[in-house]
């Protein structure tokens, strides 16, 4: 009878140790399949969250180059009351001065905005207005009953897009147009409205909105806007003020020209922000390097660097990553430490098979490697029961190791928000949750290795049992 026969010999003679010692793989196999799979999964969630990010560059006001501004033009008006450059100072009966700005002073400019958006590698570009305060004609907008509305504006907020598709609150997945379509850049006087607006007053996409100026609701001119859409909030969009006004089911969408008619200052547009998006990312610090080159005033700008984001969500699945790998040691080791009991356990309670193996001829080398290719049939049999489970549980696994460092990047991201230019302008939380986790040839492999190695080792270190005992000794043990 050959080593092999034996094998299966043993293995069925004793089938409660077997069960249990292809339970004890079967778990360990599991769990290394998982782990290799999280390694996989965290790189993937991580490409897949640069893309959903993107890479892009944002130019917004300089707010100490708009202080200087206003003190060059305060001393060029001098001690009197006047205006210039769209800055306005006025004295008051108490004594002390009011200064007021524009928006030909507020704005960003739009040549400058225009000459970025040139640069070769740029694919896209986005402009935003100021959320901007106007009355509903024809409309009625939401309001909260129980709530003193006599300091509201009792108005709606406009923003206004060149492409719609490119707000923020887009980008974050606060709104989604649910029915209808988004403002392109070709549009122009149309609006998108909010879900509660359009119940609220029975209106649907191709209705017209009228509205003006909320100062002076009965003399101003009225504006009309086509609906070409209508967005559901998925999550209420933070006021930047209190009010009734600017709460998110009271917020319009429109065309990047719109908000400014309304308000009285048609042709005098008020651009809070502009976005723009390269086309290759792995160009990225190339293209910034040549948007530095255009030729504007820069000192009027901040000019940031809209892959923070997507940079801190690499940092985060890379940590994602180190997370897996602590996790697979953790896992080999335990599993090395449970074996080596378990075949311990095993060989004490074989010593009566070892002696007759002794007393006819075997050596040790020989029963050690007997019981190893048990072992082996035994892990084979169970990584095979492993494979098919794996999938499912590398799945639950992998999900619940992202879901959590998802979480760990929103907590990180909310203590450092206001630290980090444009941080707070991307969320990609709905693009990394639904990662797919796929088990390869490369896992299936280096789990096979994996297994087959821990039995190995764990055999192997336990046979120092056999070893360290003389032959007379185990055959005196013999009942």
């Amino acid at each position: 009878m050959n080593i092999f026969e034996l094998c299966i010999r043993s293995v069925v003679r004793k089938p409660v140790k077997s069960v249990l010692l292809l339970l004890i793989v079967f778990v360990s196999a599991g769990f290394i399949y998982s782990g290799y799979a999280c390694r996989s999964a965290s790189v993937q969630t991580q490409n897949k969250g640069r893309q959903a990010v993107g890479a892009s560059f944002r130019l917004e006001g300089n707010e100490a180059d708009r202080h200087n501004r206003i003190n060059k033009l305060s001393e060029q008006i001098g001690e009197r009351e006047g205006s210039l450059g769209g800055f306005t100072q006025e004295q008051l009966p108490n004594g002390s001065w009011l200064a007021t700005t524009d928006h030909s002073f507020e704005t960003l400019l739009m040549e400058d905005i225009v000459a970025l958006s040139k640069v070769k590698g740029i694919a896209d570009y986005n402009v935003t207005t100021v959320n901007t305060v106007v009355n509903p004609v024809n409309f009625k907008r939401i309001e909260d009953p129980d709530v003193d509305q006599s300091k509201d504006e009792l108005g709606v907020s406009l923003r206004g897009n060149r492409d719609m598709k490119y707000d923020s609150d887009i980008q974050k997945g606060n709104v989604e147009v649910k029915e209808g379509r988004m403002i392109a850049p070709e549009d122009k006087d149309v609006c998108v409205i909010s879900r509660e607006i359009a119940r609220a007053n029975g209106l649907k996409v191709g209705d017209e909105l009228q509205f003006n100026n909320w100062q002076e609701r009965e003399t101003s001119k009225v504006y009309t806007a086509r609906i070409v859409g209508i967005y559901d909030t998925i999550q209420k969009i933070e006021p930047y003020m209190a009010g009734d006004t600017y709460r998110s089911e009271n917020m319009i969408f429109t065309d990047l020209s719109f908000p400014e008619k309304p308000e009285g200052l048609e042709n005098d547009p008020l651009y809070q922000y502009a976005t723009f998006w390269v086309e290759d990312v792995d160009s990225y610090e190339e293209i910034k390097e040549r948007m530095k080159e255009v030729d504007i005033g820069w000192e009027r700008y901040d000019f940031l660097d809209n892959t923070g984001m997507s940079d801190t969500i690499a940092d985060n699945f890379e940590d994602l990553r180190k997370v897996s790998d602590m996790m697979l040691i953790f896992i080999i080791g335990s599993s090395i430490l449970i074996l080596l009991f378990v075949f311990l356990f095993w060989m004490k309670s074989r010593v009566h098979e070892m002696g007759v193996l002794l007393s006819i001829g075997k050596n040790k080398g020989q029963i050690l490697l007997q019981i190893l290719l048990e072992s082996l049939l035994i892990g084979a049999a169970a990584f095979i029961l492993a494979t098919a489970a794996a999938p499912a549980a590398a799945e639950k696994m992998a999900d619940y190791l992202v879901g959590s460092q998802v979480k760990i990047s929103e907590e990180k991201k909310k203590s450092e928000e206001g630290m980090v230019a444009g941080g707070n302008n991307m969320e990609t939380k709905e693009e990394v949750i639904g990662v797919t986790v796929e088990i390869g040839n490369a896992e299936i492999l280096q789990s096979l290795l994996a297994t087959l190695g821990i039995i190995t080792l764990s055999v192997t270190l336990s046979g120092i049992y056999i070893y360290s005992k003389k032959p007379k000794e185990i055959l005196s043990q013999m009942s």
